[in-house]
């Protein structure tokens, strides 16, 4: 029998998101630049919605971790920790009942070519409406767009 070999969980965990970000990336400039921008933002969207890939993932993670309170409460602490788990450095500058603000400065997500930078809004879309369909992002700046930070504003009609 062949002795299993030992790797660390870091190492795994660095190797899975390296992977994870350099093949979305590959695949969006690879469709980018084969049929276009447009293109590729379909195709990301269509990817993220097939079998209801990110509203699950988003509901596993709010089961696994119990994120419990209002919407906003739920959304806040989905991203606490989802920037945590993908390794992007983030904070919030504002918080109120229905509305929090938060500001991406590091991320290994951002894509370089600005004709797609809008495919960092499908994925939040996604996630805030599986929380409450009444939720909205809005997205003023972003690194995928060329500024130096990305800022994500989260609310909630009422």
């Amino acid at each position: 029998m062949v002795k299993k070999v030992a790797i660390p969980l870091e190492f795994k965990y660095d190797f899975v998101l390296g992977a994870w970000t350099t093949i979305l990336k590959g695949f969006l400039y690879a469709i980018r630049k084969k049929y276009g921008a447009f293109a590729a933002l379909e195709i990301y969207e269509m990817v993220s919605k097939m079998d209801d890939r990110i509203r699950n993932m988003t509901k596993s993670l709010m089961k696994i971790f119990k994120i419990e309170g209002n919407d906003i409460e739920k959304i806040e602490k989905f991203y606490d920790i989802w920037w945590e788990v993908t390794g992007a450095e983030s904070s919030w500058l504002e918080r109120s009942k229905t509305s929090i603000t938060q500001r991406i400065t590091e991320c290994p997500f951002k894509t370089e070519p600005k004709d797609i930078s809008e495919w960092d809004l499908i994925f939040p879309n996604i996630v805030v409406k599986t929380i409450n369909p009444k939720a909205a992002v809005e997205r003023p700046k972003s690194m995928c767009a060329g500024d130096p930070y990305c800022e994500f504003i989260y609310k909630i009609e009422v």
